[in-house]
This record gives C-alpha cells, structure tokens and sequence, in this order.
C-alpha cells in the first residue's frame, strides 16, 4: 500500500486552518456568558427595540456583502487579481463583511461586551491570515498589486471609489455556497433570541445581569 505524502499546498492549508481554528476556542467562554447573563432593558422597551433592530440591520448587511463579494470572486480568484467591485472599495471585503457579521452577532444578545468580544477574536484570528494572503498576491502579482494596495485600502472600505465592470465570470458552486453562509449568518439572529426566550423561559439560568 502507497503511503500519503501531504503535498506543501495541503501542508500550508492544515497551518491556515489551525491558525483560525485555535483563536476561535476563545469564543466558548464568550458565547458561554452570553447565554447565563441577562440585560437590564425591558423587555420590548426602547433599548431592547434598538438592539434588536441595529444587529438585525448589521447582520443583514454582513450576509447580503459577503454574496455580493462573492459573486464578483468567484470563478475568478486562482486566475487574476479582482480590483472592481467590492474589491475596489477594499482589499479584503469578504474579511469586512464577516466582521459585521461577528459584531452583528455579538448585538443580537443585546450585549456590547459580546460584540466586542467577537471582534476582538475575530481579529485575533483573521488578521495573520489577511497579512499572509497579501504576501502572496504580492508575491503572484509583482507591482500591479503593490499600485492596487496604495490606492485601495487594506480593510475599512471607502466607498466613493466604487468601480463595476459589465459583467465577470461567475462560478455557481460559490455563489451557492455564499448564499447558504447567508442564511447561517442570519441564523445567528435567531439562536439569540431563542436563547433570551430560554431564559424569560426559565429553562436557562441567568446568574447575574449587566447594562453592557
């Protein structure tokens, strides 16, 4: 029997992956404190309205960005370098919009301490591997990427540069999968709010209570 060899490609993916995955065990704790503490709002008041309807709007646009990036990048990302579209207003769109989507996640359990926490591991996790996709493009493209990397930001997007193409190649397989990381995102919405039902509910213990 011929024995696997990992090839560097699958080698260099298995770092990757554990690079994202570690930082991401720090969300338990997080995620752990959301579910037994409880805010002060009244419940349906204006706070708890407000709450409700920002993380909704954010999660919204976090999932509703990453499908639109992802129509422009797929079928294109192994074979050129994406400069229009979302990729015009930012280097890393689909990193943005997942971090919306962390922040909009942290929101929906009407608490700032959880949104800025899933920022922060987020970041922790997602930031080497940005720095490390750009040394490769870097590497791949030579001056043409170091002339889009002056021009356009790393991560905050700026809008007013804006630039669309009339039409690019499009790989349904992505696409799909876009649209169900979509419906995952939004999914999010939902789990908060069963999870705050849980403990009107008493089926879930609050231990303690706190205004952020």
């Amino acid at each position: 029997m011929q024995a696997y060899a990992p090839t560097t490609t699958n080698l260099v993916h298995s770092k990757i992956n554990k690079r994202i995955f570690i930082p991401k065990l720090m969300f338990a704790p997080i995620l752990g404190f959301a579910i037994v503490s409880g805010h002060i709002y009244v419940e349906d008041g204006f706070w708890d309205t407000t709450w409700e309807v920002v993380s909704f709007l954010i999660l919204l646009i976090a999932a509703f960005g990453r499908v639109w990036t992802s129509a422009f990048i797929s079928g294109r990302k192994d074979n050129e370098l994406v400069t229009d579209g979302p990729y015009s207003t930012t280097r890393n769109p689909l990193y943005f919009f997942s971090l919306l989507g962390y922040i909009g996640a942290g929101l929906a359990f009407e608490k700032l301490l959880v949104a800025v926490g899933f920022a922060i591991i987020f970041l922790l996790s997602h930031w080497p591997t940005i720095l490390a996709e750009e040394k490769k493009l870097r590497g791949r493209y030579g001056d043409r990427y170091d002339e889009y990397a002056r021009t356009v930001p790393r991560f905050f997007p700026r809008i007013g540069q804006l630039t669309m193409r009339e039409s690019v190649t499009f790989s349904p397989r992505t696409f799909t999968r876009a649209v169900l990381d979509c419906a995952l995102i939004m999914s999010v919405f939902v789990l908060a709010h069963f999870i705050e039902y849980a403990q009107s509910a008493h089926w879930v213990p609050v231990y303690f209570h706190n205004i952020w």
